[in-house]
């Protein structure tokens, strides 16, 4: 497993806060995409459903259980304090294989909390694949997922005749930034999304001139991790940078929030 950017510098400061982004390993919709080129250019509807909050492949499933023993054999599991999913089916299948998974030998039983939030999902709109579930059905599937974050049961961000532009994955990119900053938690694991992900880091990067590495700013693979570094002057100007984002996406006022 490849941190990216080098072992991140372990500090106490409040000042400091290193989070451990992951995309979700490979989805039955990876699979098509592969298979077809492109999700609109497969022309045949039946498949909608099928796609519809799209799961992990068998493929994906086998990554989850390598990367977890990479996660053990590293000893992060001892040190993350938080883990945030997507709602998406794919990235909390990711999380909980990756930061739950069956019981080890020799391991706590503390593991880090896991929590939900619409904020960092996938890119939304037109494709079923990024069309989630409701939350009462979800609740019933990961009972490790704290889902009261998430306000709305069904889905009401998804729009079936429209995708949210990139720039708008951004903004949300930068809020979601701003929201773990101003959470107590030091050391912070993010599941989510290759769009998602790569957007973040781009806008860090080109809109608030945030030097970054080369490698940090490439498309993530299925189930890779990289490691980042953020501080209190990366996000002061973050808090400078102003975006115009949907308003529908802000979280719950979360600095205070009591993880269940």
């Amino acid at each position: 497993m490849d941190l990216c950017g080098g072992q991140p510098l372990r500090l106490s400061s409040p000042k400091f806060k290193t989070l451990y982004l992951v995309r979700h390993a490979q989805g039955i919709h990876n699979v098509v995409l592969e298979e077809k080129g492109k999700i609109n250019g497969i022309g045949d509807a039946n498949l909608s459903p099928r796609l519809l909050d799209a799961p992990l492949s068998p493929k994906g499933i086998q990554q989850v259980s390598e990367h977890r023993k990479q996660i053990l054999e590293s000893g992060l599991l001892n040190t993350i304090e938080l883990v945030i999913t997507s709602p998406l089916r794919r990235a909390m299948e990711t999380a909980v294989g990756i930061f739950r998974g069956h019981k080890d030998i020799n391991l706590s039983d503390n593991f880090p909390p896991i929590v939900a939030l619409e904020l960092c999902r996938e890119r939304m709109g037109l494709y079923p694949c990024d069309r989630r579930e409701s939350i009462s059905t979800c609740r019933t599937w990961f009972p490790e997922i704290d889902f009261t974050m998430v306000e709305s049961d069904e889905d009401a961000l998804w729009r079936e005749e429209k995708r949210e532009n990139l720039e708008e994955v951004s903004a949300r990119g930068l809020r979601f930034l701003k929201w773990l900053w101003e959470r107590p938690e030091k050391e912070i694991a993010v599941v989510n999304h290759g769009i998602f992900l790569q957007q973040t880091l781009c806008a860090l990067h080109e809109k608030v001139s945030i030097p970054l590495q080369d490698n940090l700013l490439t498309r993530f693979a299925n189930c890779e991790l990289r490691s980042i570094r953020i501080d209190k002057s990366d996000m002061e100007a973050v808090t400078r940078t102003t975006y115009n984002c949907r308003e529908n996406v802000a979280p719950t006022s979360s600095s205070l929030h009591k993880l269940e």
